[in-house]
């Protein structure tokens, strides 16, 4: 009997690999190749590949696997692999866009352009199917794209006027194209300084555009300062990590006073004035008045400078010149520029390369994970490729499981296994049980006698106080603990999230898994922090799958990760759709 052929699998954006290993647990595919910048990552990737470091994809002459600089085309070639033979999956980081949140050091989000990243490989390798992944608000009108001018071989050429009106010609029943863009504004910033319009004037009309400070961390401090500063009548920097930082900003921009701009901008005397207040805060307190009027103007400056400097680096096209006007007695700074939501362009490209498509907000709870995890997806496959022309659609949920798995489902069996705190310890042996619910089979499916990563943070006193109290009380986050209990951590503990020091219930899946130890999650019997291994099991991996890097690097893979659970049920789908079967269904395997 002749073994049936895999698909070959292109991972991008991988991480550690939820997404993959829930297509490869269907024995219909392997992983040609993936793609990801970090580096712990990586190493967990490559360790749960037999350790083949030639799994990840990097560009010719490059040590590092980023995908702004691989040719999947040569990739291909190289490997003797065409499109056919390939299925590309990935969830490209999409963070969106909104002017609320101006006040931030970017307009766009540097992450928003690894879409159209996706979008390239997907036109450059041809795939026979694909699926992408993101969060579920992906379809929101905070996600956008803006026009760019038209750049051939550059991420430009995915935003220019030519490539949109080109993908939107296939709307054959329609006498006239309908633009995918609409006229859209940005506010570069709003300020109460409105002495600065004559300095806005000049600024808008340079060709050259450049911040008076540029580098993140030094932006970083000064609106720190500044947000501090608001928030009490006198503030004094204190700790040795800001008074470092503000020594370093005082020394750059001192060097500054010397540059072009700030002679051409006629601004060496507002310069001279937050030096001075940078300085003073360094020795006395100083009150909310003086340390605003001192370095305000500054930040608000540089904050227009940062965001008009995007807008020409971006080559975003501007319909009309930059606005400057009175608002509530407040200067703001408008462009106008055309913009097109992120999912109705990729519907409109991946329709245009010749796919079928589906794209929904799935729950993993539907599918046998044991947690309330909404993602949005695109499935597309070749419509020269589809069984009987079926119609392409993702899966609602599993049939025949009666209920969602619980917290209890997931992890009960570790109960009585004290986690470890060093991540270089050995594997904990676990005896096996006789009684042990599906999802615990499933668990341990591969490896019956080792855990791995059963590990968690040595929680200082004062957290395991509030974890035994949280649970003596029957509470469910911070929110349930005593006044004193809350004192000397947040500023407001009435604003804190209610994700922070969350106790799990095991009568429910599990909330959406995030960094859990960031977040000081604890186990609902216990009242100890929540092990890596038991994260990553709330996220669906079997036991057998190893985390490698930091502790809080392996917390963060497992808080990152697609659940795998989750991406089996969508890769039997896409196995139905090409006419093809899994060796084993994920529905039996859970009975």
């Amino acid at each position: 009997m002749n073994e049936r052929p895999k698909y070959k699998l292109i991972d991008l954006f991988a991480g550690a690999g939820g997404l993959s290993n829930g297509f490869e647990q269907t024995g219909r595919f392997e992983v040609l190749g993936a793609v990801e910048i970090n580096k712990a990552a990586v190493e967990t990737y490559v360790e749960n590949h037999n350790g083949n470091k030639d799994i990840i994809i990097k560009p010719k002459n490059h040590s590092i696997s980023n995908i702004e600089n691989i040719n999947f085309a040569e990739f291909l070639n190289d490997k003797g692999i065409n499109g056919s033979e390939t299925i590309v999956i990935g969830g490209p980081p999409c963070q969106g866009f909104s002017n609320a949140n101006r006040q931030k050091n970017y307009l766009i989000s540097g992450n928003n352009q690894l879409v159209k990243e996706f979008a390239r490989a997907i036109e450059e390798i041809k795939p026979v199917a694909f699926l992408l992944e993101n969060v579920k608000t992906m379809n929101s009108d905070t996600h956008k794209f803006f026009v760019t001018e038209h750049s051939d071989n550059t991420k430009f050429l995915y935003s220019s006027e030519q490539h949109l009106s080109k993908i939107t010609k296939h709307h054959k029943d329609e006498e006239k194209n309908q633009e995918l863009w609409t006229d859209d504004t940005v506010i570069l910033i709003q300020t109460k300084y409105v002495e600065l319009k004559s300095l806005f004037e000049k600024i808008k009309e340079l060709d050259h555009i450049e911040p008076i400070i540029e580098p993140k961390k030094l932006v970083s401090r000064m609106k720190s300062i500044g947000k501090k500063a608001k928030k009490t009548s006198t503030f004094q920097l204190l700790t040795e990590k800001e008074i470092n930082e503000t020594n370093e900003l005082v020394s750059y921009l001192q060097e500054r006073l010397k540059s072009n701009i700030i002679v051409d901008l006629e601004i060496t005397s507002l310069l001279i004035r937050s030096i001075d207040t940078f300085k003073e805060i360094r020795d006395i307190p100083m009150s909310k008045e003086e340390i605003l009027n001192g370095i305000g103007p500054l930040i608000d400056l540089n904050q227009f400078l940062l965001h008009l400097k995007e807008i020409k680096d971006e080559k975003i096209i501007q319909r009309h010149p930059l606005s400057i006007t009175h608002i509530d007695g407040k200067l703001e700074i408008k462009a106008y520029v055309k913009s097109y939501n992120v999912v109705e362009y990729l519907t409109e490209f991946f329709t245009y390369l010749g796919y079928e498509l589906d794209h929904r907000v799935l729950n993993a709870s539907n599918f046998g994970v044991p947690q309330n995890r909404q993602r949005f997806m695109i499935l597309g496959v070749k419509k020269d490729k589809l069984n009987q022309k079926i119609k392409v659609e993702l899966p609602d949920k599993l049939d025949n499981i009666d209920r969602p798995f619980t917290t209890e489902d997931a992890i009960s069996d570790l109960e009585d296994i004290t986690p470890q705190h060093d991540i270089d310890a050995e594997p904990i042996k676990y005896d096996k049980l006789e009684h042990i619910t599906p999802l615990q089979k499933y668990y341990r499916s591969i490896n019956d006698d080792k855990i791995f990563n059963h590990v968690n943070t040595k929680s200082k006193e004062m957290s395991l106080q509030r974890f035994e109290a949280i649970k003596n009380v029957g509470g469910k986050n911070f929110h349930s603990l005593s006044k004193e209990l809350k004192e000397n951590t947040y500023s407001d503990s009435s604003r804190t999230q209610n994700t922070i020091y969350l106790r799990l219930n095991y009568t429910q899946p599990s909330p959406t898994v995030v960094n859990v130890r960031k977040s000081m999650w604890n186990h609902p019997r216990t009242a100890v922090a929540l092990s890596i291994r038991e994260a990553a099991r709330l996220q669906s991996f079997k036991d057998n799958f190893i985390f490698l890097g930091s502790k809080d690097q392996q917390y963060q893979q497992v808080g990152n990760a697609v659940p795998p659970l989750l991406a089996r049920a969508v890769a039997e789908t896409m196995l139905k759709l090409l006419g093809d079967t899994p060796e084993s269904l994920l529905i039996d395997e859970l009975k």
